[in-house]
């Protein structure tokens, strides 16, 4: 974990805290909690362990003077920031407490990320082979613990450095994404013990889609 720096917010992790929720508390995003304390994989997070909630400090910038009737929403839009950002930003947590005439600064905005919309059939796993991201990177970005919980119709954020998609490839045996029908008796563990790969990848690498349990007659993406 990061050393908290003078003057930067930090957090006390509670017995069944996610780094997700801590996130949502403070209005500011997973990767940048899991980038600011040096966290290598967000779903590991001890209780007691002291978290920096807060940006680290910036070369002065944009300042703003609060003018009667202005909200945290409308000054971000106005300068194309986030909201949860700039309250973070400027040591905020209730947005009620926003008076007119005081002065805010204004963070640099960040460029907007690709955004995607989830289809059916996709995973974690999928979708960051197409645009050049792990899975974990993704998870991590959008706030997911459990791959099980990616909905068709859910749009996700594609996490900065991602490569141009390519066209998903139709499945051919033999090269690249294999597809496998299973028969009577097939399990999770068996299908992936003949593919030498693991139960857990996949699951996650079917997603939403596959059942609990395997019928006959069902087909399997192989990664």
């Amino acid at each position: 974990m990061a050393q908290a720096e003078p003057d930067r917010r930090t957090h006390t992790v509670q017995p069944g805290e996610t780094l997700s929720r801590i996130a949502g508390k403070y209005g500011v995003k997973v990767s940048d909690l899991a980038t600011w304390n040096q966290i290598a994989d967000p779903a590991k997070i001890r209780a007691g362990a002291e978290l920096v909630v807060s940006p680290p400090a910036k070369p002065a910038g944009k300042t703003y003077t609060v003018a009667p009737g202005d909200t945290f929403s409308g000054i971000a839009k106005k300068f194309g920031v986030e909201v949860g950002g700039l309250m973070a930003y400027n040591g905020y947590e209730d947005p009620t407490k926003l008076l007119a005439g005081s002065e805010i600064k204004i963070p640099t905005a960040k460029p907007k990320l690709k955004k995607y919309k989830v289809v059916a059939g996709d995973t974690f796993v999928s979708i960051g082979k197409r645009f050049g991201v792990t899975a974990d990177a993704l998870m991590a970005h959008n706030g997911y613990e459990d791959p099980t919980k990616l909905l068709a119709g859910a749009t996700i954020e594609i996490p900065a450095k991602a490569v141009k998609p390519k066209p998903k490839p139709k499945p051919q045996p033999g090269t690249g994404e294999t597809v496998y029908t299973t028969v009577a008796g097939d399990t999770y563990a068996s299908v992936a013990k003949k593919f030498r790969i693991t139960e857990e990848e996949l699951r996650i690498y079917n997603g939403t889609r596959a059942p609990d349990k395997l019928p006959p007659g069902y087909k399997l993406y192989i990664p």
